[in-house]
């Protein structure tokens, strides 16, 4: 017999004892690469004349470094509010795809959907990464809160970094701060090769980074969502997997 939709919620049930598992996976490459970006995130903060605080809160509600940084830079430029959050919110459009792609291997029918809610905010690159390689082995029971430990590892650890970036500004150079804001996009763009199984894939990732700088050029807040929008097309039309015909 069918269970109906209440016996199938019982039936169904987080495993969170999974939120351990999640915590320790923080501890990785990315997170290594991410704490330096932070660190770098706090120094720009200590430049530009921005609160901590201010700063501290923005990375829990923004929680994606690129509009961290847009969000900073256009406040203390007197941007206005709506200005800002457009800005923000245009940073934020090209981790949609990553968090659907997290959120479709995780998810457990029958059960409260609030723990997702939270897992699509807390998504961004690093997130994806780390799940990407290490989510495969863990039990469908146990991915959200999986999830949801290294969410709150990968925050916690990044306040701190923000912190100590923060204090040692008056030590760090200049170029040398900013350089280390853009570690985590570098890496991302190594762990796309990494994670790449098809050769459209080898295919979209360069023609994105030829289209990039003409698209930043033509169109400098949308170079990233065109890049990744026109070079994914002609890599998926010219290059996908073929199915072999039926005979």
């Amino acid at each position: 017999m069918d269970l109906d939709g209440r016996e199938l919620r019982e039936a169904a049930a987080y495993e969170w004892e999974g939120m351990r598992d999640g915590m320790r996976a923080a501890c990785s490459l990315a997170g290594l690469v991410m704490a330096c970006s932070f660190v770098g995130y706090g120094a720009f903060l200590h430049s530009i004349d921005f609160g901590l605080l201010p700063g501290l809160f923005a990375t829990l509600v923004i929680w994606a470094l690129p509009g961290q940084v847009v969000f900073a830079d256009l406040w203390m430029n007197q941007a206005g509010l709506l200005a800002t959050a457009l800005a923000v919110t245009l940073t934020a459009v090209r981790l949609m795809p990553m968090t659907m792609l997290v959120l479709s291997r995780a998810r457990l029918q029958g059960v409260n959907r609030w723990p997702e809610f939270l897992v699509a905010h807390f998504t961004a690159i690093t997130m994806w990464v780390i799940a990407t390689a290490g989510m495969a082995g863990v039990k469908a029971e146990r991915r959200i809160p999986w999830l949801l430990g290294l969410a709150v590892s990968l925050v916690s650890a990044m306040m701190v970094f923000t912190v100590i970036g923060y204090v040692l500004a008056e030590l760090l150079p200049d170029s040398l701060a900013a350089t280390l804001v853009y570690f985590t996009p570098a890496f991302f763009l190594i762990s796309l090769f990494g994670t790449a199984h098809w050769r459209f894939d080898y295919v979209a990732i360069v023609l994105g980074g030829l289209i990039a700088p003409a698209a930043a050029t033509i169109a400098p807040r949308f170079d990233l969502l065109i890049a990744g929008l026109v070079g994914g097309t002609i890599a998926y039309v010219v290059a996908r997997p073929r199915r072999p015909e039926a005979r």
